[in-house]
């Protein structure tokens, strides 16, 4: 057993001192809940209605409560958290974690590794859809022009480092991207 340095008390006090009230914000969650929801392919995109959706999966959820989970970070109750996961999960197919997946929803990469994996993550429509704003922005930022590249070979590179950066969402693709995949997609080769 371990020698007890600090008085009782004192870890008392300090358990006090660090103590917080409230729990901090979990950045990227509605982000990474979107994903999962799209990669599952049962309620409609976030464009399309995707918070009836949600709610006519659950009606006991009221649309104020989806919307903070779908667009301010905020997480649901925990069990009603867990359900959804369980639920969402299902329809992925096998070899899917309900607890990774929860996890990663929680405190997203590099805490917990993206459950997601390359294939499916490739065969997405809305990271698709993303990856060719991002391939169109980066033809226009460097002035590529068309026959300077193997259209598909830049389209998977793009998807493949979008997988690599935890993009979900085009506002996760920051000016610092910019670089680093314009120098894959478009090798000088």
């Amino acid at each position: 057993m371990a020698e007890h340095r600090k008085s009782l008390d004192d870890c008392a006090r300090e358990y006090a001192e660090m103590s917080q009230d409230k729990l901090p914000s979990s950045l990227g969650f509605s982000a990474r809940l979107n994903m999962l929801w799209d990669l599952a392919g049962v309620a409609p995109s976030q464009f399309e209605g995707r918070v009836l959706g949600v709610m006519a999966i659950n009606t006991q959820w009221r649309e104020t409560e989806i919307r903070k989970w779908l667009q301010k970070d905020v997480l649901p109750p925990r069990s009603d958290l867990r359900n959804m996961v369980i639920f969402l999960v299902a329809q992925l197919g096998e070899g899917q974690s309900v607890e990774r997946w929860e996890a990663f929803l929680i405190y997203g990469a590099p805490v917990v590794s993206s459950p997601v994996n390359h294939a499916m993550y490739r065969e997405d429509q809305a990271r698709r859809e993303i990856a060719s704003l991002i391939f169109a922005k980066l033809a226009d930022e460097y002035g590529i022009p068309p026959s300077a590249y193997d259209a598909d070979k830049a389209f998977q590179r793009c998807l493949g480092l979008m997988h690599k950066f935890n993009i979900y969402e085009m506002q996760d693709f920051q000016p610092g991207h910019l670089e680093p995949f314009k120098n894959c997609m478009f090798p000088s080769e």
